[in-house]
């Protein structure tokens, strides 16, 4: 089914839509969730191809295909759900409880409010970035897409793309190093 079918589709019959959608694109977004999260937790996979298929539904209106093709679209919305799955797992094995201090482990404070200063920089530096350097920087850096990938769905020349990235690392650091960045 061409893009343009499957997004009527979705929006006519959300049901019958996302499941000729799932028929299409499921076995890729699986492949993408997994090589993401891990194999680990099955669950887990399935939980968020689902929220793949959800966001999509949510977003349907939102899908250009000037701007690219369903297949990409898709895509960068299972990397974004799988890396914010991985994102919670990560902190969720982080946190220790207080009474495990018993356990003598040696946490660097110091070091995790550092983190969370810079942290808070380079959120505050992204959110001044206006579009469509934002979503270039996120799209590299956060979804792990490539110069090719992000300049094909923003419709951009590579080499723009590179030059984007390259102005927004320099924002980032300047901006890092005028607000007391903590190594």
């Amino acid at each position: 089914m061409n893009d343009d079918k499957l997004i009527k589709l979705i929006k006519k019959n959300p049901s019958k839509g996302l499941s000729a959608a799932i028929d299409q694109y499921g076995p890729l977004v699986k492949t993408i969730v997994t090589r993401i999260i891990g194999y680990e937790n099955q669950q887990d996979i399935e939980e968020c191809i689902s929220d793949v298929f959800v966001e999509l539904w949510k977003l349907c209106n939102n899908f250009n295909p000037e701007k690219g093709t369903i297949k990409n679209y898709i895509t960068s919305i299972a990397r974004f759900k799988a890396i914010n799955v991985l994102n919670r797992k990560i902190i969720k094995h982080e946190s220790i409880p207080l009474e495990e201090d018993d356990l003598q482990l040696d946490l660097d404070l110091t070091n995790e409010v550092s983190k969370t200063i810079n942290k808070n920089i380079i959120e505050k530096t992204l959110d001044n970035l206006s579009q469509p350097d934002k979503d270039i920087f996120i799209r590299r850096y956060y979804l792990f897409e490539s110069v090719k990938e992000i300049a094909l769905s923003l419709n951009l020349e590579p080499k723009t793309v590179e030059n984007k990235l390259y102005r927004g690392k320099n924002k980032l650091k300047d901006a890092l190093i005028k607000n007391g960045i903590i190594l």
